[in-house]
């Protein structure tokens, strides 16, 4: 899912709520990846807080509890709420080195369903006579659905529906505790289960719209900020050509490193008014185009740099390079564009047939921007004495 695609589906969520606690399957999983790391914690909290739970039912049981229960009863509690504390030991384990969140919310799932009939057998072999004080501890099973886990709504109704529907099998397998008492223990599990489904809901669905607003805010501070870098780039290219415009040119002449050797070209397609009136507008257009990129392709570092400044003018500024190592480029440049063979039948006399370029180049070291500018106005007169004396040709002034 793209940005823009989830953008979309954000605020469709948010302007036409069908169901707050509902997303579609891309959403939703943005939305599980995006409370991953916090909703991994906190489940390990809540298996730390269960096993401390254990450990208090545990202590009541051998320390409070009648010591004339039978061997069979102490051992079969015993087993249980070992099964117990490996079932929570598994649950803890699973959030602590899974990182999938589907998986993690499938087995978190699986323990508490599997974790419904084995609290259920705890009980089972529990004090009789503390039996049905016992039974209300089921409440504990809906709670950790609903508020201690904080599974999704859905997971978590699911869930506790099933811990329902095992408790009511489990109470109609007691024949010695009375009906009335197995009636009040199932009417407080469903009544906790209510109040904690509930609590659930609104947390849930918190959750989500919180969620679907900070998302929002965030996609559209990173589009903007996209958007903003996209125009600051294109505010440094020229949109015919696409190389660098005048602006680029300027502010990398005016940053040029203060003694360093720079080499300035200034290059003209020459007749290209001629080029234009014989071909028309969109064949000069295309014309500019295959030039730039061959005087692109025609320089030797990404320091260099090839600009267009206006009509048929371009400029190269090449750092670095001396009056002896720019003789062979300017003449590289030269045979470059020539050898594009682009017809150019608008003039007569001695000029060829093809488009050509003058260029002109200064070198110099310039110490301040001043000298900088003085190298442009030296280069544009070398490139002024290439076109007076027959175009296509290159002129140097050191």
């Amino acid at each position: 899912m793209t940005c823009d695609d989830l953008l979309h589906e954000v605020v469709r969520n948010i302007e036409n709520p069908v169901d707050a606690i509902t997303f579609t399957p891309d959403l939703e999983r943005h939305y599980r990846h995006t409370i991953s790391a916090e909703r991994r914690r906190a489940m390990l909290t809540a298996g730390g807080i269960a096993l401390v739970i254990l450990g208090l039912f545990a202590a009541e049981y051998f320390l409070i509890a009648d010591p004339g229960r039978s061997p069979a009863n102490m051992w079969g509690w015993f087993a249980s709420m070992a099964v117990i504390t490996v079932l929570v030991l598994i649950f803890t384990a699973i959030h602590a080195f899974v990182d999938s969140a589907l998986w993690r919310d499938r087995a978190t799932i699986a323990v508490l369903l599997f974790l419904s009939p084995v609290v259920c057998v705890c009980i089972a072999f529990g004090d009789p006579v503390a039996r049905p004080a016992g039974l209300f501890a089921y409440v504990l099973m809906p709670i950790a659905c609903n508020t201690l886990v904080a599974l999704h709504f859905r997971q978590a109704m699911l869930v506790s529906g099933a811990s329902l529907l095992v408790f009511v099998v489990y109470l109609a397998m007691l024949p010695e505790v009375a009906i009335d008492v197995k009636l009040q223990a199932w009417l407080v599990c469903a009544a906790a289960t209510t109040m904690t489904a509930w609590a659930n809901w609104r947390t849930d669905r918190g959750d989500r719209i919180a969620f679907l607003w900070l998302t929002r805010e965030r996609l559209v501070a990173e589009m903007t900020q996209r958007r903003a870098e996209e125009l600051h780039e294109m505010s440094k290219i020229d949109p015919l050509t696409g190389i660098a415009n005048r602006r680029v040119f300027e502010e990398r002449l005016g940053a040029h490193a203060r003694g360093e050797t720079l080499a300035l070209i200034m290059v003209d397609i020459d007749h290209f008014k001629l080029f234009n009136d014989h071909y028309g507008h969109l064949a000069g257009d295309q014309c500019l185009q295959r030039v730039a990129r061959a005087l692109a392709e025609g320089v030797r570092t990404p320091d260099d740099l090839v600009a267009r400044l206006g009509g048929e003018e371009f400029v190269i500024l090449m750092p670095g390079l001396g009056a002896e190592g720019i003789m062979p480029v300017l003449d590289r440049l030269r045979r470059t564009v020539e050898r594009l063979a682009i017809p150019h039948a608008g003039v007569r006399g001695d000029a060829t047939d093809v488009v050509t370029i003058s260029l002109g180049c200064a070198v110099a070291q310039p110490e301040s921007s001043e000298e900088c500018r003085a190298l442009l106005t030296r280069a544009d007169r070398a490139l002024y004495r290439a076109k007076n004396e027959g175009r296509n040709r290159w002129r140097l002034t050191a």
